[in-house]
């Protein structure tokens, strides 16, 4: 779900229906003009369209764009750096903003395309966060998964040696990933952020490669678990939602 590269993850309902519920906990209510940029395969743009917003998608992948438009989602090929339409109410980038290549232009862009009281929603995850028990937790559960035939990741299979190691070199070295950090810094020069929080995430990243029916019955279980060994202190919460509001350069100068 990236506006830079293809992907071939599609979200399974849980976890749409989830970031959704989310999402709107911020969002200017409905009919307002949202624009879901870096939108995949359509997925949350066509629960945001059903929710009642007037929705818009882009993405820089044609097949990601013909796959929203098959749902009935209008959708744009396009970098969202280089995106031009009317204004929007909200802009959402939802997995989408770490693998943005023109990263500092893609928010920029993003300022430039809302409308006066519009308000930027970043759903992303910080992948620096995950220490050893994090990215252990991770591969453990996930080769579990895929040991019982419920998953085909390729990096989920035989157990890791090293997981941290695995994971540092599969988000930094292999994807060459935004870090947490780089994205609110970045979007910290062009916008005032309302919220930031940090939350799980690591379930989506394991059911979301699962079918709807073996996710429906994992996804709720994998997300309580996963809360409850955050908020003991045994795991990191590399989940980054935030909300921000353009920021006003005048009183900045």
């Amino acid at each position: 779900m990236t506006p830079t590269t293809s992907t071939a993850a599609r979200e399974t309902v849980p976890a749409v229906a989830d970031r959704l519920a989310c999402l709107t906990e911020w969002l200017p209510p409905a009919p307002a003009r949202v624009l879901d940029a870096g939108c995949g395969r359509g997925h949350l743009a066509l629960a945001l369209a059903r929710a009642g917003y007037a929705v818009a998608a882009v993405d820089i992948d044609p097949e990601a764009v013909a796959a929203t438009t098959a749902l009935g989602v209008a959708a744009i090929e396009s970098d969202i750096a280089d995106y031009d339409d009317r204004a929007f109410d909200a802009i959402v980038f939802s997995l989408s903003l770490h693998h943005t290549a023109r990263l500092a232009e893609a928010v920029e862009r993003a300022r430039a395309l809302l409308a006066p009281g519009g308000v930027l929603i970043v759903d992303e995850f910080a992948w620096e966060r995950a220490d050893r028990a994090t990215a252990s937790w991770f591969y453990d559960i996930g080769a579990v998964l895929a040991g019982t035939g419920l998953t085909a990741l390729p990096e989920h299979g035989a157990a890791v040696e090293d997981p941290h190691a695995e994971w540092v070199n599969q988000h930094r070295d292999e994807h060459q990933l935004h870090s947490g950090e780089t994205m609110v810094d970045a979007i910290r020069a062009a916008f005032e952020i309302r919220e930031l929080v940090r939350v799980p995430y690591l379930h989506h990243y394991l059911a979301d490669k699962l079918d709807d029916d073996t996710a429906g019955r994992l996804f709720t279980s994998l997300q309580q678990i996963e809360q409850l060994r955050i908020t003991r202190g045994d795991l990191a919460a590399v989940g980054l939602r935030l909300l921000a509001h353009p920021a006003n350069r005048e009183d900045r100068a």
